[in-house]
């Protein structure tokens, strides 16, 4: 009786160390590309549901205003990987690419001992993720491109090209799963950059579809723009009857669904392994809506390329139970530069000292009760806004500045700028301080993806 005391005093804190939560966290980033705000039903209710996605905010943090850096992908997604504004080191547009130099989170995270892994979409020009060392898994575009097929993706695992017949959606979300499975008793920070539900290919120059779009939203008639499918076959027909006459919003709708399968296919298999209380998850956007894709960006102006909301708000979710407020609403503007050094601060990595985002945790967690940022500054093709606390000035060649009260006016349709003379001047000299130092963009974007 005694030895089989003994033992169980020896045998219960194995027990009880083998059971605890990891001490460092698990990462999973899910990025999406030209996801509009507003079709993420638990930020806008609308025709759109994604039961999946909004489990993210109900067990965490809804950010209703989440910014990225740049209204298209390749700088936008460059400045979440290193924390800093792309344009800082010349990343402007699509034809940019990140230095090899520039420090990148999954970097970070694999030097203190993380496995790394990136699935999905690659838009930066320069050596592509395998070759960059920061991974120790890829399975992604074998070339740095805006497009990966739905139907028949060709992709790179760990450099090597390989084609499948697997919906894209479906490929990633179980590629995930299983990555999530090999690794389940070591730390891991997993990024999915899923290329949902970015359009396949450009049918019509955007910028004429954009046009007709939006004198057909202003009669009030349906516009079915021309588009190559993208959802999985047979997808799209269960959307018809809520899109009467419009088969391409009906494709892209059924794109959502899938994708929103694929998230829930992911944050299942981290419950299912007990990781779902270990594991920090962060969900958004790489920009706003593309016209011929049909996603939604209402309520806010305009779309993808836009300095306006429709183009730079995006979905933004975040989860870390435990630490997190489970169903917080924040609503200062915060940005995907945020997440380099929230996670870092999480996971005890130490990052950058040149980051421009911030530790979003004490402000989630009422430790600290300010806004997280002064101001959030966007510039591309000579184009400029700020935003700061409620007000958002937009600075264009050649017309006056405009300036918008976000929180009365989040669609951006009545401009102050002639009523506040001050504040404008106060808001440009702001963007200019922070645009100075950057160096010139070479030339404008190539094309409109």
């Amino acid at each position: 009786m005694r030895l089989f005391f003994l033992f169980g005093l020896l045998w219960t804190p194995w027990c009880l160390l083998r059971a605890a939560a990891p001490t460092r966290p698990n990462v999973v980033i899910l990025l999406v590309d030209d996801l509009g705000w507003g079709d993420v039903s638990c930020l806008n209710n609308g025709a759109v549901k994604t039961p999946h996605i909004d489990r993210i905010a109900a067990s965490g943090v809804k950010f209703t205003s989440g910014y990225v850096t740049a209204p298209l992908c390749g700088p936008s997604r460059a400045a979440f990987f290193s924390g800093r504004y792309a344009q800082r080191f010349g990343f402007w547009d699509n034809s940019g690419g990140i230095p090899v130099a520039q420090p990148l989170l999954p970097g970070v995270l694999r030097a203190a001992g993380y496995r790394t892994a990136l699935l999905g979409k690659w838009h930066s020009t320069g050596p592509m993720p395998h070759a960059r060392g920061i991974f120790d898994e890829t399975l992604c575009s074998p070339v740095s491109s805006p497009f990966i097929d739905y139907h028949h993706p060709k992709l790179a695992r760990n450099g090597v090209v390989e084609e499948s017949d697997e919906y894209s959606t479906d490929l990633f979300a179980r590629e995930a799963v299983a990555f999530i499975e090999r690794n389940k008793t070591n730390p891991f920070a997993l990024t999915v950059t899923f290329n949902a539900p970015h359009i396949l290919r450009v049918v019509k120059n955007a910028q004429l579809i954009r046009a007709d779009y939006d004198a057909a939203l202003a009669a009030g008639k349906t516009l079915d723009i021309p588009k190559v499918p993208m959802a999985r076959p047979g997808d799209a027909e269960k959307f018809a009857t809520q899109f009467p006459g419009d088969t391409a919003r009906a494709d892209t709708v059924a794109t959502i669904a899938a994708l929103d399968e694929a998230v829930g296919r992911i944050l299942d298999k981290l419950q299912q392994a007990g990781l779902e209380r270990s594991t920090i998850v962060f969900f958004f956007g790489d920009n706003g809506g593309h016209p011929e894709n049909r996603s939604e960006s209402l309520p806010l102006r305009d779309y993808k390329w836009s300095l306006f909301e429709g183009g730079i708000r995006v979905p933004f979710l975040a989860s870390y139970p435990g630490v997190f407020p489970a169903g917080l609403t924040f609503s200062h503007p915060v940005s995907s530069l945020d997440i380099f050094p929230t996670v870092a601060a999480l996971t005890g990595v130490t990052p950058p000292a040149d980051l421009d985002g911030v530790n979003l945790t004490p402000f989630l967690t009422g430790k600290n009760t300010a806004a997280p940022h002064n101001a959030l500054f966007f510039a591309i093709n000579g184009l400029g806004a700020v935003r700061s606390g409620r007000w958002k000035l937009v600075l264009a060649p050649n017309l006056a500045p405009q300036l918008y009260d976000l929180e009365a006016d989040p669609g951006e349709k009545t401009d102050l700028g002639a009523n506040h003379a001050g504040r404008v001047q106060g808001l440009r000299n702001l963007w200019q301080a922070w645009h100075a130092p950057l160096p010139a963009q070479p030339r404008p974007a190539e094309g409109k993806k």
